[in-house]
């Protein structure tokens, strides 16, 4: 049976270039005992990792809540969830917590699972979310959302007081950003936040 440890190295543990999503090196936080979120820049979405007793849960939520929706919108979303649940492998899409937002969750086995079925599972969410994203209608919604967390990421770096150059690092070779669009993105957000503090990126 793999071990919790085993599961964090394979997504701590990795390179930038690497080909396979699983050999990425993530930035991994644990929240609670058994519960940790994992970030990659390149990777369009904060994933969930929930490792119980006999399991590792994979979740990535979708950020988009039903409860509010209107019954004939409501049961449009819940038919492409459907017929995406019939037509894609190893995921499934569910309908989590009181207000009814929308997850893409894998559910592997402790006793036999490797890193290869793990980055399979990884790849999975991946083209389930690139697929219920369009089914939706949603590329618009969830191209902002990306560039925000990618611009919240900046942020926080500034706020710690990383070198400009890092952070220009940061965006070309883990985000994959063109090194003149990682100078305009970077020259922007620092003009957001220069007003309330003194950054000193001049």
């Amino acid at each position: 049976m793999v071990i919790q440890v085993e599961v964090i190295q394979w997504l701590e543990e990795g390179y930038d270039d690497a080909k396979d999503i699983v050999d990425l090196p993530w930035n991994v936080t644990k929240h609670a005992e058994g519960v940790y979120v994992a970030e990659y820049p390149k990777i369009p979405f904060v994933l969930n990792v929930v490792i119980t007793e006999g399991f590792v849960h994979l979740i990535v939520p979708l950020g988009l809540e039903t409860v509010t929706m209107e019954l004939p919108e409501r049961l449009k979303v819940y038919h492409a969830l459907l017929v995406l649940n019939e037509r894609l492998n190893l995921i499934k899409f569910t309908i989590s917590g009181m207000n009814e937002e929308i997850r893409l969750r894998v559910d592997l086995d402790r006793k036999t699972l490797g890193k290869g079925e793990f980055n399979d599972a990884l790849t999975a969410l991946l083209i389930g979310l690139n697929q219920v994203i369009a089914a939706l209608g949603l590329e618009e919604n969830f191209a902002r959302a990306v560039f925000e967390r990618i611009a919240s990421m900046v942020m926080d770096r500034i706020e710690k007081g990383v070198k400009k150059e890092e952070i220009l690092k940061f965006l070309i070779i883990k985000v994959g950003m063109d090194p003149k669009d990682a100078k305009e993105f970077l020259n922007r957000i620092i003009e957001q936040i220069q007003p309330k503090e003194e950054v000193g990126y001049v």
